[in-house]
């Protein structure tokens, strides 16, 4: 019940983010497959569907720069993070969103059946070192953005009371949470109840990624936590 409860926080203490009062908001997407919205017919994923929230409810322009690269894992993205491009922008940007983790995750897994607990153990604690370089490195220190950090779900929404898969999440993503909280204007935006009781052919468009309305359900969840954090500024 404790882990539970730590996942319905969605914030770190003391959000900055750039004021939805402003023409234009620039915003920088890092991590993997779901950062790129692979399963979306469309490619826009769940970035696309905040940029249209964005733009729709405010008329104003929304400008995504979107480094996600499907497969890729911490380390994978740690190493990206050495293109002066992609450190740049970031820091340019008014927020920004990581999607990262899954793939380390689903090493240390047979198709989310079996577990491989030592495994699961060491592969969690690289990708909490790695996450922890990842935000030391965007993030600037005299004027600090927000990092929005998305938490990684069950994709077998038929079989979503499987205790093992669910307690492995949870745990995962409990060690997000722990990374986000020693960062300022660093953020965790859980994900692993929206596809709770849902048929996974109508949200998803693989065994792991989600189709458009699958994506949507995130965006949703993304952009109403952005516009909650902005208000209480």
């Amino acid at each position: 019940m404790i882990i539970v409860a730590s996942l319905l926080v969605l914030f770190s203490i003391s959000l900055v983010v750039y004021s939805f009062n402003s023409e234009e908001m620039e915003v920088t997407a890092l991590g993997d497959s779901l950062a790129y919205g692979l399963g979306d017919t469309s490619d826009n994923g769940y970035i696309g569907d905040v940029e249209k929230r964005y733009e729709d409810d405010l008329d104003k322009q929304l400008v995504v720069h979107d480094f996600g690269v499907p497969n890729d894992t911490s380390t994978d993205l740690l190493k990206r993070l050495s293109n002066p491009e992609i450190i740049d922008t970031a820091k340019k940007s008014d927020f920004i969103l990581i999607n990262i983790g899954t793939n380390d995750f689903l090493k240390s897994t047979n198709h989310l059946t079996k577990f491989n607990k030592e495994e699961l153990a060491a592969n969690e604690e690289i990708y909490k070192e790695n996450l922890n370089q990842i935000i030391q490195k965007i993030q600037k220190k005299n004027n600090p953005k927000t990092i929005y950090i998305l938490g990684i779900y069950n994709p077998k929404v038929k079989w979503s009371d499987m205790y093992d898969v669910n307690e492995a999440v949870l745990n995962w993503n409990t060690s997000t949470i722990e990374v986000t909280k020693k960062h300022k204007n660093t953020a965790f935006i859980r994900t692993d109840d929206l596809f709770i009781n849902k048929k996974k052919q109508e949200y998803f468009s693989d065994k792991l990624h989600p189709n458009e309305k699958g994506y949507a359900l995130i965006g949703k969840r993304v952009y109403e936590t952005i516009k909650q954090s902005s208000n209480e500024k």
